[in-house]
């Protein structure tokens, strides 16, 4: 056992040759360059500020939980999106637990272009692309 765990001398001869690692590519999905290609990263899909054209504040009275795809296209776009929750920010608790879903769905999908949420009011929340600062 002794020999097993020698150490290694300071000097290599110089004919030694490097050790090379084997390619990642034995790795299959787990190898860092797999998972780079196959998925599109949110962030780059989200437009720059100077490749927009133009930049819209759009409102949306929201409804229910089939909004929520056009508010994180919106985001998605680079748009700031006003909520209306007015109808569902009453004092049935159906509806509060529903409005609480949709937020969280919102915040949930709109995470990876790192959107910002905030409520203005009781009856308004924001909903901004990442490069709006408030």
């Amino acid at each position: 056992m002794r020999f097993s765990f020698r150490r290694k001398d300071q000097k290599q001869n110089p004919s030694d040759k490097p050790v090379t690692t084997p390619p990642l590519s034995r790795l299959g999905i787990f190898s860092p360059a797999a998972g780079t290609l196959s998925e599109p990263d949110p962030i780059r899909e989200c437009k720059r500020l100077a490749d927009l054209e133009s930049i819209f504040v759009r409102s949306k009275r929201l409804e229910s939980l089939e909004d929520v795809s056009f508010i994180v296209n919106q985001v998605r776009d680079g748009n700031i999106i006003l909520l209306d929750i007015s109808r569902l920010n009453v004092d049935k608790e159906q509806a509060q637990l529903e409005l609480k879903r949709i937020i969280e769905r919102i915040r949930g999908e709109t995470r990876s272009y790192r959107a910002d949420i905030a409520l203005v009011n009781e009856g308004c929340v924001i909903v901004t692309p990442s490069f709006v600062k408030f």
